[in-house]
C-alpha cells in the first residue's frame, strides 16, 4: 500500500516536471521569435536550477549555452519538420526530462532543448513513503492495542466455553451461563451440552448391554466377572454360587419367547428374595457393605449365579440351599403353573481357586456333580471335582484327536443261538487304544461324545466298519448278522434313515445282515419319529431290536406298532435273576412278551453256566457274553470262530450228535 501511494507521487511529480518543462520550452521559443536573439536575452529566460537548455544550429553546433554531460541527442527524425510546429518532444533518461523544440534564429533553422532533473520526484516518493510508514506505525500503535482488548472480549466466553468442555462436569456453569447466550458462542455451548447428553445417554446405555441382562436387569456375565476379579485381586475371600435352572427351555418352547421371559424374570424375583432372606438369617450374618449382601447374576440363558463375599463353604451352601428352597412351589405364569428345579455347585476362594476364572471353574465341577446327582441337589466344589472335569475335558481333546487320526477300532462279541448253540451274529463295540493310556473301556469316552457333539461321527465309524466287515465276511462264505448300537442323539438325528442306509450301501453289506440296537428311551421317547425313520430301514431288510429292554419307560401300545425284531434283556436283570424273585420274574415276563409278539430274546451279560441255564429255562432265543467269549478284533474274532467250529466238528465226530450249546471255554 505505501509503495503504491510512494509510486503515484513520485509519477505524478514527473508528470508536473515534464510538464512545467514542455511549458518553458514552449515559452522560450515563443519569446525568441517574438525578440531578437542574444546570448545575454537567452540567459535571462532559461532556467538554471536543476537542469540544463541551450540551442544549436542545424550543424549540431552550440549557439548559446552549454552542453551538459547527460544532455539527450534527439534524432532529425523524431524532431518535429518545421519551426511553426509548437510541439515539443519529451524524453526521460539518465533522471532527467529532456525536451527538444525546433525554432528559427537569425533566419536559420536550429534546435532549442532543455533538461530538467527528476530528483524532485524521487525525494517526493521518498518523503510520501515515509508519512506513509509514520502513519501506518501510529495505526497500528493505536488499533493493535484496541484488536486486542476487542479480541479478548470476545474470545472470553469462548476460553469459558473451552474450559468446560475440556473438563466435563467440572464447568457445568460455565457452560450454562454461555448456553444462555444469543450469539453463535450461546449456539455452540447449547449445541455441546446437547451432544454431552446424548453421549452420557449412549453411555449408560452401552455400559447396560454391556454389564446386564436385557430381560432380568440383573449384572450379565462380563459384571460378575468383573465383580469377581475384583474382589479377589484385594485379598478378599468370596463365596460363588452357580445355580441352573431346568424347565426354562420347556417353557419357552411350549409358551413362546414373552412367556419364556417372564419365567425368567420370575425365576430372578424368586433368587433375589431368597438371597436377600439368607442375609437376614445367616448365621454368622455376612459382612455388611456399601453394596447388597449377596450379587446375583444372570450368566447364560437358563444359569445365574450369586457372589457372597466372606462366607464359608458351609455358609454358602446354605445360600445355594435357600434359592432351592425358593423353587419348591410351582410358579404362576398366566394361566398356567410351571414347575422349575435346579442344581447348584457352590466354590470358596482361596481354597477353590484364587482368580475369577479357577474359581469358576470350580463351580462348573461342582454344579456338574450336583446335576449327575439329580435335580434340587447342592455340590461343594473339590480337588476331585476339579481332577474329574479337567479329565473329561482331556478325553474330549483326545477323542476329538482319536477320530481324526484313527485311533479308535470296533471289537465284536458273538451272540449264541441257545437252540443249537451256532453262532447267529455278533455286536459291535467300539473301543480306543490311546497312545498312552492303552485301550480305553467305552464307559469313560461314549458318554463325553454324547455331550461333546461326537457321538455322532463315532456312531457312523462303528457303523462303516462293521458294514465293511460283515461284507467281508459274506463274500468269504460267512454269514454272520452283526448287531450295531445306535445312539439316543444318533438316532433323533432327522436323517438317520437316509444316512444310515447310504452307509450300507456303500460297503457292499447285505441289509438283512445288519441289525440296529435302539435303546428303549430313544425309541418310545417319539414314537412317531421312530415309526418314521424305522420304515425305510425295514423296507431295505435291515433288523432292528430293542436294547437294554426294562430300563427304560415301555409303552406296550407303542410296542407293537414299532417294526421290532429283537428285545435284549439288559445285564442288570441277567446278573440279579438268580438272586431276586423280582428280577427273575422280569427276565420271564420279558422273554415270554417277546416270543408272544414274535421277537427273538437276546439276554446280555452271560457270564456263568447257572444264568445260562436260567435264560434257557425262560425261554431267551439268544445270549451273549463272558461266558462265550469277551469282545474280539475283527481278526481274534475270526480266529476264535474257526476254532469253535474246529472244536464243534470234532465233538460232532465224537458224540455222533450236535450239541446244543458249548460256551468257548470248554470248546476252545
Amino acid at each position: 500500500m505505501i509503495v503504491t501511494v510512494a509510486l503515484s507521487v513520485r509519477s505524478a511529480t514527473i508528470d508536473t516536471i515534464e510538464a512545467d518543462l514542455v511549458a518553458d520550452v514552449e515559452m522560450i521559443a515563443a519569446d525568441l521569435q517574438q525578440h531578437d536573439f542574444s546570448s545575454a536575452h537567452f540567459d535571462t529566460l532559461a532556467p538554471r536550477l536543476g537542469g540544463y537548455a541551450y540551442i544549436v544550429g542545424a550543424d549540431g553546433a552550440v549557439l548559446v549555452g552549454a552542453t551538459p554531460a547527460n544532455a539527450w541527442r534527439f534524432s532529425k527524425q523524431s524532431l518535429p519538420g518545421s519551426a511553426s510546429e509548437s510541439a515539443a518532444l519529451v524524453a526521460r533518461a539518465d533522471g532527467f526530462a529532456h525536451a527538444a523544440k525546433p525554432i528559427v534564429v537569425r533566419g536559420q533553422p536550429a534546435t532549442l532543448r532543455m533538461g530538467r532533473s527528476l530528483a524532485t520526484a524521487q525525494d517526493a516518493a521518498l518523503a510520501a513513503a515515509a508519512r506513509g510508514v509514520l502513519a501506518t506505525l501510529a495505526f497500528l500503535a493505536l488499533a493493535l492495542p484496541t484488536a486486542a482488548l476487542l479480541t479478548d472480549r470476545a474470545a472470553a466466553p469462548l476460553r469459558a466455553l473451552t474450559r468446560a468442555v475440556s473438563r466435563p462436569g467440572q464447568s457445568q456453569e460455565a457452560l450454562d451461563r454461555a448456553g444462555g447466550r444469543r450469539d453463535e458462542i450461546g449456539a455452540l455451548a447449547r449445541a455441546h451440552l446437547s451432544i454431552a447428553r446424548n453421549l452420557a445417554e449412549s453411555a449408560a446405555q452401552l455400559h447396560r448391554l454391556t454389564f446386564d441382562d436385557p430381560v432380568t436387569l440383573l449384572p450379565n456375565r462380563e459384571s460378575l466377572m468383573s465383580r469377581l476379579a475384583s474382589a479377589l485381586q484385594v485379598g478378599e475371600s468370596i463365596a460363588l454360587v452357580k445355580i441352573e435352572i431346568e424347565g426354562l427351555a420347556r417353557v419357552m418352547a411350549g409358551l413362546g419367547q414373552r412367556q419364556g421371559d417372564e419365567a425368567v424374570r420370575a425365576a430372578a424375583a424368586r433368587l433375589r428374595k431368597a438371597a436377600t432372606e439368607w442375609a437376614l438369617q445367616a448365621s454368622p450374618p455376612p459382612p455388611r457393605g456399601a453394596d447388597a449382601p449377596v450379587f446375583v447374576a444372570r450368566i447364560s440363558e437358563a444359569q445365574f449365579a450369586m457372589l457372597a463375599p466372606g462366607v464359608a463353604s458351609e455358609t454358602a451352601q446354605q445360600l445355594a440351599a435357600k434359592a432351592i428352597a425358593a423353587f419348591a412351589s410351582p410358579m404362576p405364569l398366566g394361566e398356567h403353573h410351571i414347575t422349575l428345579t435346579m442344581c447348584a455347585g457352590v466354590a470358596v476362594s482361596p481354597s477353590d481357586g484364587d482368580e475369577a476364572g479357577a474359581l469358576l471353574r470350580s463351580a462348573d465341577a461342582a454344579l456338574e456333580a450336583a446335576r449327575a446327582a439329580g435335580p434340587m441337589s447342592v455340590r461343594a466344589a473339590a480337588a476331585d471335582l476339579n481332577r474329574i472335569a479337567y479329565g473329561r475335558l482331556r478325553i474330549e481333546e483326545d477323542l476329538r484327536r482319536a477320530l481324526e487320526l484313527g485311533q479308535l477300532e470296533v471289537h465284536y462279541q458273538p451272540q449264541i443261538a441257545l437252540a443249537d448253540g451256532e453262532v447267529s451274529g455278533v455286536e459291535a463295540l467300539v473301543r480306543w487304544r490311546h497312545p498312552t493310556r492303552g485301550l480305553v473301556p467305552p464307559g469313560e469316552f461314549v458318554e463325553v461324545a454324547e455331550q461333546c457333539g461326537l457321538v455322532e461321527p463315532l456312531g457312523r465309524f462303528v457303523l462303516a466298519d462293521a458294514c465293511k466287515l460283515c461284507a467281508n465276511w459274506a463274500a468269504a462264505g460267512v454269514t454272520l448278522r452283526v448287531a450295531i448300537n445306535v445312539s439316543t442323539i444318533q438316532f433323533r438325528h432327522p436323517r438317520f434313515a437316509e444316512t444310515t442306509l447310504d452307509i450300507i450301501r456303500a460297503s457292499g453289506a447285505d441289509p438283512a445282515s445288519i441289525e440296529l440296537e435302539i435303546t428303549e428311551s430313544a425309541a418310545m421317547g417319539d414314537p412317531e419319529h421312530a415309526a418314521r425313520e424305522l420304515a425305510p430301514l425295514k423296507a431295505a431288510g435291515v433288523r432292528v431290536a430293542i436294547d437294554d429292554f426294562g430300563t427304560g419307560y415301555s409303552n406296550l401300545a407303542t410296542l407293537t406298532q414299532l417294526p421290532f425284531d429283537v428285545l435284549k434283556i439288559d445285564r442288570a436283570f441277567v446278573r440279579d435273576a438268580l438272586h431276586s424273585p423280582a428280577a427273575h420274574v422280569v427276565v420271564g415276563t420279558v422273554i415270554a412278551m417277546a416270543e408272544k409278539l414274535g421277537f427273538e430274546s437276546v439276554a446280555e451279560g452271560v457270564e456263568t453256566e447257572e444264568q445260562l441255564d436260567l435264560v434257557k429255562s425262560c425261554g431267551a432265543t439268544h445270549a451273549q457274553g463272558y461266558l462265550f467269549a469277551r469282545p474280539l478284533t475283527a481278526e481274534a474274532l475270526e480266529a476264535w470262530y474257526a476254532n469253535r467250529m474246529v472244536a464243534r466238528l470234532r465233538l460232532v465226530t465224537q458224540r455222533g450228535t450236535s450239541p446244543i450249546i458249548e460256551p468257548s471255554r470248554r470248546t476252545v
